[in-house]
């Protein structure tokens, strides 16, 4: 009589755990949600021999404030480039760098870095860009 009630409570429990296991493999995953991802588009102008300026626009407001846009010097004799200055742009997207001094010859090109936002309990992506490239004449840069 004894190892016929352990044998209902093994069954049970075996029962039990199918039950639990076949629960489980039904459930369904979570999937993580993708966050919503807009693209930028950035200016370069040079309005005058020191003055770099240029906009980092979207269509989603929160992707033109506080962008961290760097200005990429490239050497016309090495064909080398090298980050010149880094800014951040105001509330619409505008940006400015000042040189100490006129800008050597050669090409200069603005980008902009990518960036999560968080914007009503969301976390959105603003895409990098890349502006075209301004051909500056003038004496190159001599080490």
């Amino acid at each position: 009589m004894l190892a016929l009630r352990r044998a209902a409570i093994v069954l049970t429990a075996l029962i039990l755990v199918a039950a639990v296991g076949a629960g489980a493999a039904g459930a369904k995953k979570k999937h993580k949600k993708k966050h919503p991802s807009w693209s930028s588009q950035i200016t370069l102008t040079h309005p005058s021999d020191n003055q770099f300026a240029g906009l980092v626009s979207s269509k989603f407001d929160p992707c033109r404030d506080s962008r961290v846009v760097t200005l990429f010097y490239t050497d016309p004799v090495t064909a080398q480039a090298q980050p010149l200055s880094v800014q951040r742009t105001t509330a619409k997207g505008n940006y400015q760098v000042v040189l100490p001094q006129p800008a050597y010859g050669g090409t200069y090109h603005a980008e902009v870095s990518q960036q999560n936002v968080r914007h009503r309990k969301v976390t959105d992506t603003c895409k990098a860009a890349s502006s075209s490239s301004i051909e500056v004449q003038g004496p190159p840069l001599t080490p």
